[in-house]
């Protein structure tokens, strides 16, 4: 078992909720290896390597320790553009984790038996299972196109620009962030919602459009998100469809009413709520964009995303 560890999620607390965690995990593990790596690429760098060192035919875990990006930037680098599949030698490896984050929408809903010192975990390769993974195939603003892939949902709008501020936090935000995370999310969420403005967007799925400014828009595989907010739409992890949920426009007063419900897993039967079920959809902002992906920002002028149907083996809770 391969952990990736980064030691700075959730403002640099990450390393010491691991430790009591590492202490349990090595007496249930002699294999166990951790890695602390100094930044994205060479976290990448290291599971490559340790893909390309794999057979194909021996059982392998890696687990991402620290928040969704973690997890995010794990799976993209076990992930192959080439094939939509994860890499060559691959074929036996189970994606685990362990949530050291601020949000750590990747482990909810956590059972009681899936917790470490207070920390999620999902490490049972044993009852693993193929999840869908979702793929976004991006432009970016100066003509070039990537494709990354996410496990947990997308989003365009508000939420976006949510995500984006809270990675930056500065001031008291950041400092708020680091000692009472829901407290930072809901001030971020409230300085956003002040200078929010309607979004003007193309949206399409395999026979549907929606053409309007909107609040936000997300595209998701699972209902969770933003630390404590939750959908009540139907969409699971290996059914084949995103739920495509969007905010449509409105007033401060509406939107703050609507996300008070989503921290209830109220949103369907919003006034402001418009559903639909797709395994596409195409999104063309009017102008370049936070595409926000498991908590991971790029900005783009559109992207088109698709589901990967159990294209990835995750651990078990």
């Amino acid at each position: 078992m391969l952990v990736v560890l980064n030691p700075l999620s959730n403002a640099g607390t990450a390393l010491e909720r691991w430790l009591p965690v590492e202490r349990t995990l090595r007496g249930r593990n002699t294999d166990l290896t951790v890695e602390m790596p100094g930044d994205a690429e060479q976290a990448a760098k290291l599971v490559r390597a340790r893909i390309e060192a794999l057979d194909g035919m021996t059982p392998e875990v890696i687990v991402a320790a620290g928040g969704d990006g973690m997890v995010n930037l794990v799976l993209n680098a076990i992930m192959d553009p080439e094939t939509d599949r994860p890499r060559r030698g691959a074929e036996t490896l189970a994606l685990g984790a362990i949530g050291l984050g601020s949000s750590n929408d990747f482990h909810k809903p956590a059972r009681r038996e899936a917790v470490i010192a207070d920390v999620p975990v999902r490490i049972d390769a044993e009852r693993a299972e193929l999840v869908d993974i979702g793929k976004a195939t991006m432009l970016l603003p100066d003509g070039t196109r990537t494709v990354r892939y996410f496990l947990l949902n997308a989003s365009m709008g508000l939420v976006a620009a949510g995500n984006h501020s809270f990675n930056n936090a500065r001031g008291l935000i950041g400092w708020l962030k680091s000692r009472n995370v829901e407290a930072a999310i809901v001030a971020t969420a409230l300085s956003n919602i002040a200078t929010h403005r309607p979004l003007p967007i193309h949206l399409r799925g395999g026979d549907w459009e929606h053409t309007a400014p909107i609040t936000n828009v997300g595209v998701l595989k699972s209902v969770h998100f933003a630390g404590g907010m939750y959908y009540d739409t139907p969409v699971t992890r290996t059914d084949g469809r995103f739920d495509v949920n969007i905010w449509e426009a409105a007033g401060r007063a509406r939107i703050l009413g609507l996300i008070a419900g989503l921290y209830r897993g109220k949103f369907s039967g919003s006034t402001l709520a418009t559903c639909y079920r797709d395994s596409t959809v195409a999104l063309r902002p009017a102008h370049p964009t936070p595409l926000e992906l498991d908590g991971e920002i790029t900005i783009v002028a559109s992207a088109r995303l698709e589901v990967l149907p159990r294209a990835m083996k995750v651990c078990a809770a």
